[in-house]
Parts: structure tokens; sequence; C-alpha cells
């Protein structure tokens, strides 16, 4: 994937983005052009209590080249004041995405190519400078550095220290070793100052702070007279300068294996991207989903959604285990968690949904790996999944007796993927019986009714047939909206509906087991078509409703308020597929839905950041990306959808289930 001059010269300040990640949670990420516009941007943002405790660490390196004494720079900073200096834009020839973001400069006849990349477990970034010259030539690398917590600014207030020697510095902060520096430059020239008032209008747009200080540690300096490359490596822990080359051959083997099994080139980037999202979780010992960079770490709703993208398309079974280890292990009550706190604190359950997902999600693993001594491991965790949920759990979450049919209630949360709060209040609460809550509990009762009889556990099988059948018997009766002709999005409750159009219905066409009537599957099919889908994914709200916000913009709080108010969401593409396949079949998927990604995959992977997909959209056209630039469930249910509705490579279904 490749920006050309032409192209990076017509786009906006901070119109393209670019990430690496490490399996760790760790990453490093900027702007195309080289500016730093979020407070998220950087070379080296590592994880010191995986996948959590993110912290700063380098935050810039500008280079520039000397040719016959005329010094011309290759990056650049943005001042509060508007101010751009250096400013080395116009020497940037193309970008390209390949197995790592790479850069390809001109200036004065000299060609440098820099590309980037993060070895896979460890925090650390190795930037690697090839220079093409016939003349005398020098290389400079200006580095700053930052101690702060990612979603931090930077103030002026860190005793920084720092050691070079032998091609190594070493830099310190309050006795404690931060960052170590390796290169096989010629000199390293100590500066140790402080420069200001560096502006980042990514924070200005969402309303927070936008302005900080970094600290200039030096210049790395290199000469050439021929065709050379200068080697940089920042890291936590101490390394050699050999270990970049032996790092990046092992990162290109690993990274061009995941591509083996795409079929086709328009998708093959979300392989590569698929990979960004899986990390491992220190406190477990095994892998985990990063819900979306810059600023999510693994919850569990996101992660159970986005497992099959990410891990069973892409054949890596083992992974999938791993992750799926990782919630049963936390589960709790009943519940597995909702969220894992950013320092490591204790995980939170203020979910309904995430539990229902990590049964769909175990389901899935079955369908493709027909792995039945692991389903057998899990199957005392599903069990308890089933007995706390018809008994009652937290948040009043319970299975009503009268009908068969989920229920939460619990004053002052929002448990569903719809969490917006504004000032500690839900924007939309949905409390009572949502429509996609209870297409999930049906279904799961009926996956866990079935393989309750294919592991002999008799007892299991005949509560769960029981009470999927009540469920089931009683969910069109309460969901369908005659006047409307489609579902009601949640049932109070006080027993009032709620005709709010939203995308959550979907999920009643979209599961393995039918819920409503095929004439009510190709109305509702219809009303979402008519009026939430858009070139991007879904709207969360049609736009004749009377709460409906058409752009993601402004303050904290107003976003918060249009988060699930008509804000468009990509990871409703796979669902969208589901429901297409299984109410109108595989002819109609080549017809509408195939298009329809393809569009959006075509003109989505190069603008926002490249190579992935972004979290939400505006509800208005033209549908600008928002939200998280790389979203992990947005990745994993477009190349879900694509692979296997569009490919056809959904394997068997373990039972009969239409």
């Amino acid at each position: 994937m490749r920006l050309t001059q032409q192209e990076l010269a017509s786009g906006q300040i901070g119109q393209w983005e670019w990430l690496e990640t490490n399996g760790l949670g760790g990453y490093a990420c900027g702007t195309v052009i080289g500016l730093r516009t979020r407070r998220y941007h950087g070379w080296l943002i590592a994880a010191n209590r995986p996948p959590t405790d993110r912290v700063l660490l380098l935050a810039a390196a500008d280079e520039a080249v000397t040719v016959n004494g005329q010094t011309v720079p290759l990056g650049a900073h943005l001042f509060r004041d508007g101010t751009i200096a250096p400013d080395g834009r116009l020497q940037l020839r193309a970008f390209v995405l390949d197995w790592c973001p790479q850069w390809h400069y001109s200036a004065k006849g000299v060609t440098v190519h820099k590309r980037v990349f993060m070895p896979h477990l460890r925090n650390a970034t190795v930037l690697r400078y090839f220079v093409q010259t016939r003349c005398p030539t020098t290389l400079a690398v200006r580095l700053f550095v930052a101690w702060r917590d990612h979603h931090w600014t930077m103030q002026p207030s860190v005793p920084f220290r720092w050691q070079a020697c032998d091609h190594r510095i070493v830099v310190a902060a309050n006795g404690c070793v931060l960052l170590h520096l390796v290169h096989n430059g010629d000199a390293f020239v100590s500066d140790g100052t402080w420069w200001h008032n560096f502006w980042l209008p990514h924070e200005t747009e969402r309303g927070l702070d936008d302005t900080e200080s970094l600290f200039c540690l030096g210049t790395l300096v290199k000469s050439f007279g021929s065709d050379g490359h200068l080697d940089l490596i920042a890291a936590t822990e101490p390394c050699s300068t050999d270990s970049a080359v032996m790092w990046e051959a092992s990162e290109r083997r690993r990274r061009q294996r995941l591509m083996t099994v795409a079929a086709n080139d328009l998708v093959r980037p979300l392989f590569r991207a698929a990979d960004a999202f899986l990390a491992l979780r220190s406190s477990t010992g095994t892998r985990t989903v990063i819900a979306g960079y810059p600023w999510f770490t693994d919850w569990g709703r996101d992660a159970l959604i986005a497992l099959p993208g990410l891990t069973l398309v892409p054949r890596r079974f083992a992974i999938a285990r791993d992750v799926l280890d990782t919630f049963a292990r936390y589960l709790d009550q009943g519940m597995v968690p909702n969220f894992f706190p950013e320092g490591g604190a204790s995980p939170t359950y203020n979910t309904v949904d995430a539990t229902l997902w990590f049964v769909l999600a175990v389901y899935r693993y079955g369908r493709y790996t027909r792995d039945t001594v692991t389903l057998r491991r899990w199957w005392a965790a599903l069990r308890d999944v089933l007995a706390w949920h018809w008994r009652g759990t937290r948040y009043g979450i319970h299975a009503d007796p009268q009908d068969g049919l989920l229920v939460w209630n619990a004053a002052g949360e929002a448990l569903t993927w719809m969490d917006a709060k504004v000032h500690g209040v839900p924007v939309t609460p949905r409390a009572g019986k949502p429509v996609e809550i209870n297409a999930l509990w049906c279904n799961g009762l009926k996956v866990l009714a079935r393989l309750a009889a294919q592991l002999g556990d008799k007892v299991t099988e005949r509560q769960a047939e029981r009470w999927a059948a009540k469920a089931i018997a009683h969910f069109a009766a309460t969901f369908w909206n005659g006047e409307k002709r489609c579902l009601f999005d949640v049932i109070a409750p006080d027993g009032n509906p709620d005709s709010a159009v939203r995308c959550n219905q979907l999920l009643a066409l979209a599961l393995p087991f039918r819920l409503v009537t095929p004439e009510q599957e190709r109305a509702v099919l219809r009303c979402v078509e008519a009026k939430l889908l858009t070139p991007c994914g879904l709207r969360s709200l049609a736009p004749d409703e009377p709460q409906y916000v058409g752009r993601y913009v402004g303050t904290p709080e107003q976003r918060d308020a249009a988060y699930h108010q008509g804000t468009v969401w990509a990871w409703w593409w796979g669902p969208y597929a589901d429901a297409v396949a299984m109410v109108e079949g595989a002819d109609a998927v080549q017809h509408k839905v195939r298009p329809l990604l393809a569009e959006f995959l075509q003109r989505h992977l190069r603008e926002g950041c490249v190579g992935q997909i972004a979290e939400i959209f505006d509800g208005d056209a033209p549908h600008t990306p928002r939200g998280c630039f790389a979203q992990a469930w947005s990745v994993a249910e477009v190349l879900r959808a694509w692979c296997e509705r569009v490919e056809g490579r959904l394997p068997p279904p373990l039972w009969d289930e239409r």
C-alpha cells in the first residue's frame, strides 16, 4: 500500500497516520508526514505491565541531511502558534505500508529510506535509515524523550539524566532507568534542553489538553561517502545494534506467514492489521485483545466479538484458545470482565452481554476447530454461566421465569454495548430486555444445550433446551413492532417498548438459530438497509429519530452524547453480512455485500490510519472516520464478513441450526 508524493501534498495535516505494535500492548504511531498531532504519537510507547501501564518514552526523532554544507530537514514539528519548524514535508517522496511502515525521502540528490518496526513481544522500536549518495553526506537524528502516561501531556518537570558511551545512551530520571538507546552512528551530540509549546491539534478537536513540552536529549550523527545505513533502537531493556538485523529478519518472516491465508489482495492488509490487536496479558500469561489504538486496553465485549475475525479466520487457533482462556480465568459469578483498567487494577464486570459473546465465541471456535477436548475443558465455566444467569447475578441480570428472556435493571448503569455516559448518566441506558441481548441469550441457550448433549451432560441439556424453547417462543411476540415492521430496541422494566430504530435488532437475524418468522426477517432487513446502512457500516440510530446526532465532534461530553445516537460503527458489517446470507442467501451476498465491502476497503484503508479500520464514522455524509483510528472489532468483523460470507469460507455448522 503506497501513498505518493502527489497524494501526500494534497492531503490535510495529520490526515494519514501509521501504527506499529509489539504484541504487549505497546505501540508506535504518528502522522505519515511526521507531525505529532496527538498525545499518543511517538516512536516508543512501552507497556510496563502488559498490556497496560503504557508510557511514552521516545517521543520524536527529527532527521536532517547535510550535503555540500546545506542542511535539509526531513522531520517536522507543529507549534502552538501554527508554525511548522523544521518542515521536511517536501522531501517526502512516498510512504509505503508493506511488512512495516516505510518512508522514502529525497533531498539534494541524496535518497533516504526509513523503515520502522517493533519486534514481537519486546518493548522496543527499531528505526533503520538507508542512505544512497554519491557525495559526502551527513545524516543527523535529533532525539526527544518523555516520561508520561500515554493519556497525558508532558510537562517540563522531569529531571532527566543520561549517559552516552560506546554507541549506547541510557536515560534515567528519579533514580529509575527509563530508556536504552543504541546506535551505529559516528557521534552523539548531547543537548539537554526542554522544547515547549508543541501543539497537538487532534486533542484540540477532542476538547482536551493540546500543548506539551519535550526534552531534547541530543543528536545522533553519521557521515556517508557512499551508500550506507544508520540503525537506532529504543528499548526498555539493554540491547545491541546487532539486534536490528536479526529482529528485522524475524519480524519479516512472522508477518509474511500471517498473509499466507489471504485469498484476496483487497483484504490482505487486514491480516496484518488483525495482528496488531493480539497482546500478551502479564497477569495470566495468556493472550488478550486490545480493543483499539491508541487509547483502549482489553475489553471483554470487544475482544470476544473480535475473536473470530482476529484468530479463527486467520487460522490462529492456539491464540484463539489463549484469549478464551484469559476470559474464562476471570469468570466470576457467571460473568466475564467488561474492562481491564489501564493501571492493572482488578477488572470490572459492568456488562450484560460480554458473557453471551463469550458463549458465541466458544461455539465459533468449535465450528472452526472441531476441538472437543478444549470445549470439554471449558464446559464447567459454561455451565456456571448458565446457572448464574438462571438464578441471577450482578446488576439484576437474570432470566425472567415468565417468558425465559434475559432482563437486567440497575440504576445509573449502561450495561449493553451502547454504554456511553455523560456526567455519570447513561445516554442510552436500555435497562430491561434489550433486543440484541436476548438474541444472544436465545442463541446461547441453544448452543449450550447442543454442546451439553455432545459432551454427555443430559441434565444441563434438558434445562437449557427448556429455557431456550420458552425464550424463543416469546421472542417475536415481545419484540415485533408491527407499526414500523421491525423489532423494538428494548422492553423497559415497566413493560414499555422503545420503538427507536437501531442496528441492535440485526442480531436477531445474524446468529445461528432463527428467532422470528422469515417474513419478519425480511422486513427487519429492509428496515435496516433503508435507515441504517451507510458506505462505512451501520448507523446506531436512524436519522429520522429525534435523538439522532449526525456528527461525532465537540467536547468529550458532546462526543459521548453522540456515540450511539446515529454514529456509524464498522463492526456491524459482520452481522449485516451474516443477516443477508441467512435471510436472502449467498447470491444476495455477492450482489449486495461484496460491492459495499470492496468499495469501503478500497477507500478507507488509504484514509485515516493506513491499513487499519477506524472505530466509528459520522452518521452524516461524508461519514468522516472518528474515534480510535484502529479498532479491533472493526478490522475483525470486516475481515470475517469478507472471508466467511463473500468468499464462502465459513466452516459447516456443528449441528443443524436453522
